[in-house]
């Protein structure tokens, strides 16, 4: 194995996030047990990666079994369909879409065929950017989609290769594919996973006695009692079959393409992504975004719950109170998938504390910008229960491009801060003050590894061997106003 060998640090309960992305998990039974409430609960743990969909794939003795529905895991699985889902092998999924029709039941994964290969299923999290060429030309040779989705391509890409062993057809597969993806095939009695040459994605495994465990974090692993883990690395290809684990690398670049935003934003603060401890790496974002403030403040305040870490992290080097003057409410859905009406969203799942707020200065935290529509709420909602001043603190550089890798980080024109000023943000979000995390602070706090991760939504900048002739063009000489600001 040419992965690292990491040991897994104890959950602290209090820093639990919820974030929207893909999550994805397969299990195997080293002692022929059903791994459906396994996978179960490791896609429990992966919620705050998509709460639109989630669905099972097994296979054992009888064949396989599938279920999948809309909503989050908890409403999408009972106990007896749980039951139902008899086999020692199989992958899970739960979905946010960047990437299809959210409301297209035939988008649910993990998606599945039969074929000459046997039964086939994938799930994966990532976005393809050259899916459009891909499936035009899959069309053109007959294959008909069921989906809108960009995962579909890979079952039938894996189908129509060439290749005389699986290690042959992923290696194909690789060649012809650009974006992100971290996959998880079954076929038959045999888990395959691999990571794209770039690393976009998370993906990590671990075994113990009972199981062997591949998913997209190391959160998910623990619920197989696995605290020792190691991660796939950029390009490889696993295979485990019959208690034994194969790894090989299929696919080379020139620079690896981690994605930060995993660490700014959509991993559990309890995983360990990239090598990262993402509480660690969050708090120290804090701290160094303390080290400019130039403002009186009164107190530290967190956006529940994407800004705690980061939040404590400030309190500490400003040495000034942590208040939680933001209740959230867990009674409704992630304002940030929301489509629509993200204003009244924020209003129904945050709950002002005017004890703690009134007559205050408050340092806000949170993790980014993107919209901006829930900041400028939540601004409106301090002053309206008394805050003195609001200040606008983001543990990130501003967000001046789109993602084109699985994050829904929209269109430059959706994006608040490509077109305007740190003054112009101000006004528009009625803050006080706003002030951003420099991107060169970022990359000094992962240190000679900021060499490994993409920053593109930050910059604009794309690797080339990532994206098309269109995606560099559109961007070439784009510089937005603010990043000569922060």
């Amino acid at each position: 194995m040419n992965s690292g060998l990491f040991i897994m640090e104890p959950l602290n309960p209090l820093f639990l996030e919820m974030r929207e992305f893909c999550g994805i998990v397969g299990a195997v039974s080293k002692k022929g047990k059903d791994v459906s409430e396994l996978l179960y609960k490791s896609l429990f743990t992966l919620q705050h990666r998509g709460q639109e969909s989630a669905g099972i794939v097994t296979f054992g003795e009888s064949g396989f079994n599938t279920h999948r529905g809309f909503g989050q895991v908890k409403d999408v699985f009972s106990k007896d369909i749980l039951k139902e889902l008899t086999g020692h092998i199989g992958i899970g999924h739960t979905r946010y879409s960047t990437f299809g029709d959210y409301r297209n039941v035939n988008n649910i994964q993990p998606l599945f065929v039969s074929s000459r290969e046997g039964f086939m299923a994938v799930a994966h999290n990532g976005t393809l950017t050259n899916y459009d060429e891909l499936r035009a030309e899959l069309e053109e040779n007959g294959y008909v989609f069921h989906s809108s989705t960009d995962s579909e391509i890979f079952l039938y890409l894996f189908l129509i290769s060439e290749g005389n062993n699986p290690e042959e057809k992923f290696k194909e597969i690789m060649k012809k594919v650009k974006g992100a993806y971290s996959l998880l095939f079954l076929i038959n009695d045999r888990l395959y996973f691999l990571r794209d040459p770039w690393g976009f994605r998370p993906l990590v495994f671990g075994e113990s006695e009972d199981y062997f465990v591949v998913a997209s974090e190391t959160a998910a692993l623990k619920q197989a009692g696995i605290n020792v883990y190691e991660e796939v690395q950029p390009g490889d290809v696993g295979i485990y079959e019959g208690h034994n684990l194969k790894i090989f690398n299929v696919g080379k670049v020139l620079k690896k393409e981690q994605c930060v935003f995993e660490l700014i934003y959509f991993s559990r603060p309890d995983s360990i992504i990239f090598g990262e401890n993402v509480y660690r790496f969050r708090k120290e974002c804090g701290e160094r975004l303390a080290m400019r403030e130039k403002r009186e403040i009164d107190i530290v305040m967190p956006v529940p719950d994407s800004g705690i870490p980061a939040s404590v992290g400030y309190s500490k080097a400003l040495g000034k109170p942590l208040e939680f003057g933001l209740m959230r409410s867990h009674f409704t859905g992630r304002s940030f998938i929301e489509p629509s009406e993200r204003d009244k969203k924020v209003r129904m799942k945050l709950i002002p504390i005017q004890e703690a707020l009134y007559g205050m200065r408050i340092a806000l935290i949170d993790d980014s910008l993107v919209r901006g529509t829930t900041s400028r709420e939540i601004v409106k909602l301090l002053r309206e229960n008394g805050a003195k001043e609001v200040h606008l603190r983001f543990a990130s550089p501003p967000i001046v491009a789109p993602c084109f890798f699985g994050i829904d980080i929209p269109t430059v024109e959706e994006l608040m801060a490509s077109s305007v000023k740190l003054r112009d943000l101000e006004e528009v979000l009625d803050a006080d003050s706003v002030q951003y995390l420099p991107l060169k602070v970022l990359k000094d706090i992962l240190g000679q590894r900021s060499e490994e991760f993409c920053f593109s939504c930050f910059s604009g900048l794309y690797n080339p061997e990532t994206v098309g002739e269109g995606i560099l063009s559109r961007f070439k000489g784009y510089h937005p106003r603010i990043l000569d600001e922060v």
